[in-house]
């Protein structure tokens, strides 16, 4: 059976972009034409009154919805069940509506003030108007700093483990929702309400030039939260799955990790000289993808020591394969986080495929 290539654009238009490797069901079908987006529920029309719908845009999550309106990721679940019309959680559809709340209490009005003449001001200098009305926007988004990767050089900090799960007789990998047991309780200092991410062990990462060894990688699949703790065991719940969650993970005690707020700085031109700061090399990107481009995360061996910071820009470039030639500018990224000798970034402008190995220029 033919399709129509107007019907694959718009489909692949309105797909939502899941996190990085997720393991999730395949999506809904199948996908129907509604009002001037593609999707595969029957969304309400009408809503409470008083209620705040969300327009779905292509990128949203319910996990980042909860933390834009509720302030807390984890409460995900609520903003789910007061939308069923949504079976799969893992996907939402560009168009769709999404209640966030059901009722909003009225503001009780301010009393008015009684009315006093003003008393005439001295006439002052204009202020000078603004010369820089951008506005900061995110640098990534929330897979980018919860769903990606980091690198230890001392694996015994690793002391609390997942052991078991509910449904490990008959799951081999666990997600959103499933219930696990972990090696650690009220004797190591855990109680009901302790949040912590969960760490996949990969592989050692070595250095593209000095080959020397940079320390283990692990795979961030996912955060937990303890719901309660006995003397040395304690029973959680995964609240975010970016990948498979394995019985033998790790898990280290959430921290929140802000998306750094930037202002796009000038484009790096070919013409430009190096100008001087320190220079550094991307040493991985995510899944080892061949010819990164724009919106690939990667890891450069610069960090705190070289006076790196979160939201800080970069030139992307590779020596001229001719000696004595300009450099080739390659693209630009971002500091997302610094880390301990590293730093994770991502790929603002790519000209050209990136590569493990090519080096960065600090703006």
């Amino acid at each position: 059976m033919k399709v129509t290539t107007s019907i694959i654009i718009a489909i692949l238009i309105t797909m939502p972009i899941s996190v990085m490797g997720a393991s999730v069901a395949p999506p809904p079908q199948p996908l129907h034409l509604l009002g001037d987006h593609w999707t595969p529920y029957d969304p309400p029309t009408d809503f409470p009154e008083g209620s705040t719908v969300h327009i779905v845009v292509r990128g949203d999550t319910l996990w980042d919805l909860a933390q834009q309106y509720l302030q807390d990721p984890y409460l995900w679940p609520q903003i789910w069940e007061q939308n069923p019309y949504i079976k799969d959680s893992h996907w939402i559809y560009p168009g769709d509506p999404v209640v966030i709340n059901l009722a909003v209490e009225e503001a009780e009005p301010e009393p008015v003030a009684e009315e006093v003449e003003p008393t005439p001001e001295p006439e002052a200098a204009a202020a000078p108007e603004p010369t820089d009305t951008r506005l900061p926007y995110p640098l990534g988004n929330s897979s980018d700093v919860y769903c990606f990767a980091r690198l230890f050089k001392d694996e015994s900090i690793f002391g609390l483990t997942i052991s078991s799960a509910e449904t490990m007789q008959y799951q081999g990998h666990f997600t959103e929702g499933n219930i696990v047991y972990l090696n650690g309780g009220a004797e190591q200092g855990i109680q009901a309400g302790d949040r912590f991410f969960i760490f996949h062990r990969m592989r050692e990462v070595f250095h593209p030039a000095s080959k020397a060894s940079m320390g283990i990688l692990y795979a961030q699949v996912g955060q937990l939260k303890v719901i309660c703790a006995q003397e040395n065991t304690s029973i959680a719940k995964i609240g975010l799955a970016c990948d498979n969650v394995s019985i033998g993970d790790v898990l280290l005690p959430f921290r929140p990790i802000p998306v750094p707020l930037v202002l796009d700085p000038e484009p790096t031109d070919r013409c430009d000289a190096p100008n001087g700061n320190p220079t550094g090399m991307i040493v991985f990107n995510r899944e080892d993808i061949v010819g990164a481009t724009a919106g690939i995360t990667v890891m450069v061996d610069l960090s705190e020591a070289e006076g790196v910071y979160p939201g800080q820009f970069a030139t992307i470039f590779r020596d001229n394969p001719v000696e004595g030639m300009p450099r080739l500018l390659l693209g630009e990224l971002g500091i997302l986080t610094v880390e301990d000798g590293y730093s994770t970034a991502v790929i603002t402008k790519g000209w050209a495929p990136i590569e493990v190995g090519d080096r960065i220029e600090l703006k």
